[in-house]
Formats: C-alpha cells, sequence, structure tokens
C-alpha cells in the first residue's frame, strides 16, 4: 500500500526545498517562531488542492509545544495508527512476550504408521514463514522441522489428516470498512489464529523474453492451493514495474496483471482466501516431500463440526514440536519498517483474546482505547477500527499520535523500539527520502517516522532531533488531498525536516 514512486518523490521533495532554503542557510531556524513561519511557508505552497492538514510538534524535554495546526481535530490517521497497536501491544504483552505453535497428533504409532491425525493449534503468531529463517525464501522450513521431528518418533506414514485449528481467534478476517475490492493484495490479508507466509502466495516474475509476451513466473510456495493466472507481460527497458491481484471475496482463483521491465525482475505477494486451509495444504505437501507419506486431507477445523466436537471432547496431548516465535519487539520491526498490516493485525487480535477473552477487531481495538485512556494519551474524536490503519473509519488527533510516542519514549524499552521505526536515508520507506544533499542526508539521519498511506491521505509520525539534540515528536496528517501522492508526501517529508535542522535550545 506504500509503494513509492521514488524519483517523483525526491523530485518533488527537492522543488520544495530549493525554494524554502538556502544552501547556505541550513541553521537560518533558530526560534520556534522562526519554525512556525517556516512551515506555514510549506504549507502555503504545498499545491494540493484544498487539504485538511494536522501537524503537533512537541519537545520530549519540557512538553512545550512548538508548532500546531488542527492538533486536535481527529483525523483518518493510515498507518501512523500502528504506534497505538505497537504501544498497546508492548504494555498488554510484554517486550519479550513470544507466540507458540504447536504440531499434535492422536491415536498410536504401529509399524511407522501414526494411525491418527496430526492437528495444529494456532496462537496468532505471524511469524510463520521464511523471514525469521536462515533463508527468507524457503517459506516452510518450520514445516520441516515438523517433518524431521516426526521421523525421530518412528513416523513414516499417516494415515489421518492434517487438521489446522484457528480458533483461538474469531471469524472476523477482515477489518471494518476493508475495500473487498483489495482482496487479493497482500495488504488485505485475511486474518486468522493460524497463518503461514503472511497468507499469500509470493510471486516472481522476470522480464526474460520478448517485450509483450508473457513473463515467466514462479510461485513461492510452488502450491496449487490457489489457482493462479498471469497476465503480466514484459515490458520496454527500465520502464515501470507493476502488478495488481484480482481475487473475488471467497476465492482462490487468482488473476495478475501489470508488466516487469526486459532484462529485470519483479515480487508481488498475492493473499489467499481460507489461511487455515492454506496452512494445512501446504504443511501437507512438505511432509510428503520430506518422505513422510500422509494419506488424509488437509481440513480447516471449521469445516467438520463432528471433528470438531470429537477434539473438544478428547484434545491431543501428545505434542510432536513446537514453534516459538521471535520476542514481540522483533516483530514490532515488519508492523513499522515495513508497515506491514498483517502483523499489525494479528497482534492486536491478541491484545484481544489475552486482555478480553476473544480475538476479535472489536475486543482488540476496545483494549487499545482502554490502555490510551487509562494512561492519559487519548483525545476526543479518535476512533480506533483496526490495527493497521487500513481502514478509512479511523480517526486521531496529531496530538494523541505525539502522546502516544511521548509516552512511549518513557519507557525502558524506547531505544530498543525507536530502531523498529523508519529512519531517513537509512531503512524502510523514509530510506530513499531527504537525500537531495550531503547535508540534507546528514540531518536525515536524525529523522525517524512511521509512514502512512491510503487513498486521499498522507501520514508521518516519529521523532526527529533536532542540531540541539533536542527529541521533538511530530505527528503529521494530512487528508484529502487533491494532487499526486509524490507531492503530499514531499509536504510532510519538508515538515518533519525543519524540524529535525531547527536549533531550538
Amino acid at each position: 500500500m506504500e509503494k513509492i514512486l521514488k524519483l517523483r518523490g525526491m523530485l518533488v521533495f527537492m522543488t520544495i526545498f530549493l525554494a524554502n532554503i538556502c544552501m547556505d542557510g541550513y541553521n537560518q531556524v533558530l526560534t520556534k517562531e522562526d519554525l512556525g513561519i517556516t512551515i506555514d511557508g510549506l504549507l502555503k505552497r504545498d499545491d494540493l488542492g484544498t487539504p485538511t492538514i494536522g501537524i503537533c510538534s512537541q519537545a520530549g524535554d519540557n512538553s512545550a509545544f512548538l508548532y500546531e495546526k488542527n492538533a486536535d481535530m481527529p483525523l483518518k490517521p493510515a498507518s501512523c495508527n500502528k504506534l497505538q497497536t505497537c504501544a498497546a501491544g508492548l504494555y498488554y504483552l510484554g517486550t519479550d512476550s513470544c507466540y507458540s505453535t504447536t504440531l499434535y497428533m492422536t491415536g498410536r504409532i504401529k509399524n511407522r504408521v501414526l494411525e491418527g491425525n496430526l492437528v495444529v493449534t494456532g496462537s496468532g503468531d505471524p511469524s510463520i514463514s521464511g523471514r525469521y529463517g536462515k533463508d527468507e525464501s524457503d517459506v516452510a522450513w518450520i514445516f520441516r522441522d515438523w517433518a524431521n521431528a516426526l521421523k525421530k518418533k518412528g513416523i513414516e506414514s499417516v494415515k489421518g489428516n492434517v487438521i489446522g485449528d484457528d480458533d483461538y481467534f474469531g471469524d472476523d478476517s477482515f477489518g471494518q470498512g476493508w475495500l473487498p475490492d483489495l482482496r487479493g493484495d497482500w495488504y488485505e490479508a485475511e486474518i486468522s489464529a493460524l497463518s503461514f507466509n503472511d497468507n499469500c502466495v509470493d510471486v516472481h516474475w522476470k522480464g526474460s523474453g520478448g517485450i509483450g509476451k508473457p513473463a515467466p513466473y514462479t510461485l513461492n510456495p510452488p502450491t496449487k492451493y490457489i489457482k493462479f493466472s498471469s497476465e503480466v507481460v514484459i515490458g520496454k527497458k527500465g520502464s515501470e514495474k507493476r502488478s495488481n491481484f484480482f481475487r473475488k471475496d471467497k476465492s482462490n482463483f487468482i488473476i495478475a496483471r501489470g508488466s516487469v521491465p526486459k532484462g529485470d525482475s519483479m515480487t508481488d505477494w498475492c493473499t489467499v482466501y481460507n489461511p487455515t486451509l492454506y496452512f494445512a495444504t501446504v504443511l501437507k505437501d512438505t511432509l510428503i516431500k520430506e518422505g513422510i507419506n500422509v494419506t488424509g486431507e488437509p481440513v480447516d477445523l471449521d469445516d467438520k463440526p463432528e471433528l470438531k466436537t470429537t477434539l473438544l471432547n478428547d484434545p491431543p496431548t501428545s505434542a510432536v514440536a513446537t514453534y516459538q516465535s521471535p520476542p514481540l519487539m522483533t516483530l514490532l520491526e515488519p508492523v513499522n519498517n515495513s508497515s506491514h498490516n498483517f502483523f499489525a493485525e494479528m497482534i492486536l487480535k491478541t491484545i484481544g483474546k489475552r486482555t478480553k477473552g476473544e480475538g476479535t477487531f472489536e475486543k482488540g481495538t476496545d483494549a487499545i482505547m482502554e490502555f490510551l485512556r487509562k494512561e492519559g494519551l487519548w483525545e476526543n474524536g479518535s476512533v480506533i477500527i483496526d490495527g493497521s490503519g487500513l481502514s478509512y473509519i479511523n480517526r486521531a488527533t496529531p496530538r494523541q499520535l505525539v502522546n502516544v510516542l511521548r509516552y512511549m519514549s518513557r519507557q525502558p524499552y524506547w531505544a530498543e523500539f525507536l530502531k523498529t521505526l523508519p529512519r531517513g536515508q537509512t531503512k524502510g520507506y523514509l530510506k530513499d527520502r531527504f537525500g537531495e544533499s550531503a547535508e540534507s542526508k546528514r540531518i536525515a539521519l536524525r529523522i525517524y517516522g512511521k509512514t502512512g498511506y491510503i487513498e486521499g491521505v498522507v501520514g508521518l509520525t516519529g521523532v526527529v532531533y533536532n542540531e540541539n539534540g533536542r527529541e521533538i515528536f511530530y505527528s503529521i496528517l494530512i487528508n484529502n488531498f487533491d494532487a499526486p501522492l509524490a507531492k503530499a508526501r514531499a509536504l510532510a517529508d519538508s515538515i518533519a525536516f525543519e524540524i529535525a535542522r531547527s536549533r531550538i535550545p
């Protein structure tokens, strides 16, 4: 959702940058008043139609507000909403909280044959993929480990089914206000307590062949769980990479359209319907590839009421192997740095389950709002619908987002959390921004920010360290702009840059 037109964005930022800053004038902003005049000047030049813009900037040491504009106005926060999910997750779950996912077996082993089922009960772990293995492309490494664990128990064949149990979370797979026509894209993956590979299939295209011809592609995992049709063609050298997925709700027939430049390559991620069955299917396929014959079927437990009753009355207790996720703080890296909606929503539902007994969007957001009120961070008019900010119904004031960051800065985990945020010229969605000169690159290193984008909305919320080393929190929310996305991003970048280059003592 936050793919960037990098070159265009850099050019737009340079135009605004050079229009307001002389190259020998980096030290010109000396006072709070100077900063206000400079930002007001930027807002007059924004060329975004008639957007609604909210800004709040506050010093971390003495809480002085350095610049405010519509700071108490509830606006759509886009992915800046993730900061609230992170803060609540750390509050309720703790930095070292981990998920555990266990492979169980039922029945008995006879002549190296398991006369029973394999059962996996999900706990909401978002990390079961290649992301935390030795090779990120090796998405099924955990399943191979489980195959080895079965072999160590002397099992060479399984007569029963491979059963996935996702009942730890509720059945509300999508947040309120999520758009049905985006179901195929990675940023709108279904949320399930039993999930694999971000509930996506990775698609890799190569631009090898004649221009206009179909681009060769591979799927990872190479599964038949989806029916995939690629209409992606080979474009001219240096042309734009484009890919879009089209998948109807409750369907695993996926059409991809777009273009990959000749001689280049491209990767994108399409979502699947019913992640639990997807998990069970790829697990079964992997066990077979590893030499363990499975005669039964992959099963979503929700689809087998009679089997569900049996397992409820006599739950499996014989564990084969357990995968433990990295700690929560590590899992916040994709939430912030990659703005990964799936991770944010899995954490949201986990909060709801562990605090209110129900892993649903409603209970998760209720818990976040209770946390914000208890800690004095809540602002009137704010509305939390999901954990990621994908919903257009979400509302947050710039002041509330600044409140959340200031609260986090007072916690013992702050330095570690700061590392999960994008940073100018360094990582994430800010890596390729602020690169207009050697001096701007130097200042960029002191700009940390959670980026946000949904149609008509741009957000940037974070912390900067100004020329005097002063910690300054900021939130910039731009709603309802009528201009190219790059221009709105450039305006937000320019404001954050001005705060970072200030010398307010």
